[in-house]
């Protein structure tokens, strides 16, 4: 049996194609129960409720609806998914195919890889956490510009961020050294914001973490200019002002602004570590 979890308020959402996907299944013998969220925070809720009873609870929607399940008790039932949403990172990162539809057919003969979640302050992530101006970028999308135009509302964000929040430094510890920096971003996928490369080290599912560091090398408006160019023009590792490290300890950081798999959590002292059980993903 197969939940799908879907998120009608997600772009690219679309109720016709969700009963095509279930009359796909439903047509290869695979049984399917439809469950919707309203707000943020169901995704968890229902999860939770329906967890390991399912062999796969499905998220239809964007990455914030698979965080949200995964922040649920379902060690048992594997996660599948069917995207929509603003960028689907995790498809990207999976080669999953973006088209739900196509997407649905991996469920009819599951095959299944174990990957690594991260985790902050208790809270999971199976994509990144982004720490600082990372933060900031998030925490400032308008969600209306963002419901009409997609990742736009990001570049919109990021702009707006980095002409007008204070984007104040912060330290980050690890491996018994202290860095001052304004952005980290700590990853657990290869890929960020779409189809741009996070890391070349880290995988899922690799039990590691990737942490890049934008150290500190002139002014605020500076430094954050850099740090763009080198980050998304693919420099990161050739650039003497980013460092990154691939750990399996933990990681802590002073009050800052702090992201989560592209959904703003809160300005707070983080803890950042590896989960130690991985979970079931279907994979092409």
């Amino acid at each position: 049996m197969i939940a799908i979890i879907a998120n009608p308020n997600a772009l690219r959402f679309n109720i016709k194609t969700l009963k095509n996907i279930v009359s796909l299944l439903e047509n290869s013998g695979v049984s399917v129960d439809i469950f919707f969220t309203q707000k943020a925070g169901d995704g968890t809720l229902i999860a939770n409720r329906i967890a390991n009873k399912y062999e796969i609870i499905a998220a239809y929607g964007g990455d914030g609806i698979i965080n949200e399940i995964i922040n649920a008790k379902i060690k048992d039932s594997a996660l599948g998914i069917l995207p929509a949403g603003t960028t689907n990172v995790l498809a990207l990162d999976l080669n999953i195919d973006l088209n739900p539809e196509k997407a649905a057919k991996l469920f009819i003969n599951p095959k299944f890889k174990k990957i690594y979640l991260g985790s902050i302050n208790d809270r999971r992530f199976v994509l990144m956490a982004g720490v600082g101006f990372d933060a900031e970028s998030v925490k400032n999308v308008n969600a209306k510009i963002k419901k009409l135009s997609g990742k736009f509302a990001y570049f919109l964000s990021g702009l707006y961020s980095y002409l007008i929040s204070k984007n104040d430094p912060f330290y980050m510890d690890i491996d018994e050294k202290r860095y001052k920096t304004n952005w980290v971003i700590i990853s657990k996928a290869k890929k960020y914001a779409g189809n741009f490369i996070a890391s070349n080290d880290i995988d899922v599912d690799k039990p590691f973490l990737d942490v890049c560091i934008f150290k500190k090398v002139a002014g605020k408006y500076l430094d954050l200019l850099l740090y763009n160019i080198a980050f998304f023009g693919g420099l990161s590792y050739h650039v003497p002002f980013i460092e990154h490290i691939v750990t399996n300890k933990t990681i802590n950081t002073t009050k800052a602004p702090v992201q989560i798999d592209g959904d703003f959590f809160g300005v707070c002292d983080a803890e950042i570590s590896l989960c130690k059980k991985p979970i079931n993903i279907v994979v092409p």
